[in-house]
């Protein structure tokens, strides 16, 4: 199992986030128009790299969306075009691309191989933007925005203001590429572990170093809250049958933190720091290894489970896959529901971390992690109650053996409840 526990950063995860106050998981408020040439450009740019984003995971019903987000970027271009030649040039060129988005989004919308059909379309698109880049000041077309995380409408071009609102320093602003699956970024951090060699049944104290890309040390200050904590800290033995999620907390030390768990399992665990650095507003997977004597137990249950039982109640998990093996690339439609023990639905799910449920999958690849929340109703108060069933969507980049957890709270006390599928890398078959 040595194999299992080598450092990468190929992870996956379900996550949108239009502004740093919605987080790395939420649903993106709406895009305001922008409200100067540089943000225009700003978000052409972001979209059209959202859209090469989508086109290589074959998620092409967001392609609309990104376009949607293009045409009025370029409509603003439009606006303020001067009635000389330049100007005349740049609304000829504005126009015509917003024409051929039409014929983009026709594309992208085929029955059958829509993909296939956008990609060249699509490229000789950019091709055209090209054209239209030259008419602006580089510094223009690549301009950043920055927004506040308690008020993302209010948008600047100099990340050193404030908001006007609130006086908060601002961040840099992202746009999802998708509602339902967004790659993270490459890990900027870096991670460090220090612990006691873990032991099956004792309870171990983790010491994390969270740095910079030139050494200095990550404070929560720079990190952007999702779901009420700024560190989410995903936890796994390599049999992937023992998952731990933690919210590590600082130390007097900068860039350090500490928190504990009790594993039940031999041999080393991995960790994943879900976080999302400030400076650049994307979401991260930072990985790291605990210690131990003993080696890890080997994946043996591989076995499709799609029901469980845990303290009295017993959970469902269906797939819409209407017959079909469930393979890669593809969005799927899912839904948990909640009994008690007399099979009656169960309605006393509670808030936790922003949610009514988590959802987050590991696949045997060691590497890869979705990490999924209902996309129907949230909570509007801790004293708010859900349920019996909540749907989500499902999407897996990486094909094999992923064990999924649902993660509730019921009591006061968070349980964790495991299933088991496999995703097929091939197309659907019946």
């Amino acid at each position: 199992m040595r194999g299992w526990f080598l450092t990468g950063a190929i992870v996956a995860s379900i996550t949108s986030a239009l502004a740093p106050r919605c987080g790395a998981h939420d649903v993106p408020v709406e895009l305001p128009t922008p409200q100067s040439i540089p943000e225009a450009w700003n978000v052409i740019e972001q979209s059209r790299t959202n859209i090469d984003d989508l086109l290589a995971a074959n998620l092409m019903r967001d392609v609309a969306a990104q376009l949607a987000n293009i045409s009025g970027a370029l409509r603003v271009l439009q606006a303020d075009a001067t009635n000389d030649e330049t100007g005349k040039a740049i609304r000829d060129r504005a126009g015509q691309l917003i024409v051929d988005e039409a014929k983009l989004l026709q594309l992208s919308r085929a029955a059958m191989d829509a993909r296939t059909q956008t990609q060249p379309a699509w490229a000789a698109w950019c091709a055209r933007l090209k054209e239209l880049e030259k008419s602006y000041l580089a510094t223009t077309v690549h301009a950043e925005v920055y927004i506040c995380p308690m008020h993302p409408l209010d948008r600047h071009l100099n990340a050193d203001e404030k908001c006007s609102i609130c006086g908060m320093s601002l961040v840099r602003r992202r746009l999802p590429a998708s509602g339902v699956y967004q790659k993270p970024g490459e890990s900027t951090l870096k991670m460090t572990v220090q612990s006691a060699p873990l032991r099956a049944g004792q309870a171990a104290t983790v010491l994390i170093q969270l740095t910079k890309p030139d050494g200095s040390p990550i404070r929560l200050d720079d990190l952007i809250e999702t779901h009420t904590k700024k560190i989410h800290m995903l936890i796994n033995d390599g049999s992937l049958s023992d998952y731990h999620h933690e919210h590590p907390q600082p130390t007097a030390i900068p860039g350090q933190y500490v928190f504990t768990f009790t594993p039940t399992k031999p041999g080393p665990y991995r960790i994943w720091a879900d976080v999302v650095p400030a400076a650049t507003g994307i979401q991260e997977y930072v990985i790291a290894d605990i210690p131990s004597e003993s080696l890890a137990l080997p994946i043996t249950d591989r076995a499709t489970r799609l029901s469980g039982e845990l303290n009295g109640r017993r959970y469902e998990l269906k797939f819409d896959t209407q017959g079909k093996q469930m393979v890669v690339n593809q969005v799927v439609v899912g839904t948990v529901s909640v009994s008690d023990a007399e099979g009656k639905a169960f309605v006393g799910l509670e808030p936790v971390m922003g949610a009514f449920a988590h959802l987050v999958a590991f696949n045997e690849d060691g590497k890869t992690v979705l990490h999924i929340h209902p996309y129907s109703r949230t909570p509007t108060g801790l004293d708010d109650r859900a349920g019996p069933a909540f749907a989500f969507k499902f999407y897996a980049p990486t094909p094999g053996f992923y064990r999924l957890y649902c993660q509730v709270q019921i009591g006061g006390q968070q349980q964790f409840v495991p299933f088991g599928l496999t995703v097929q890398s091939g197309e659907n078959k019946k």
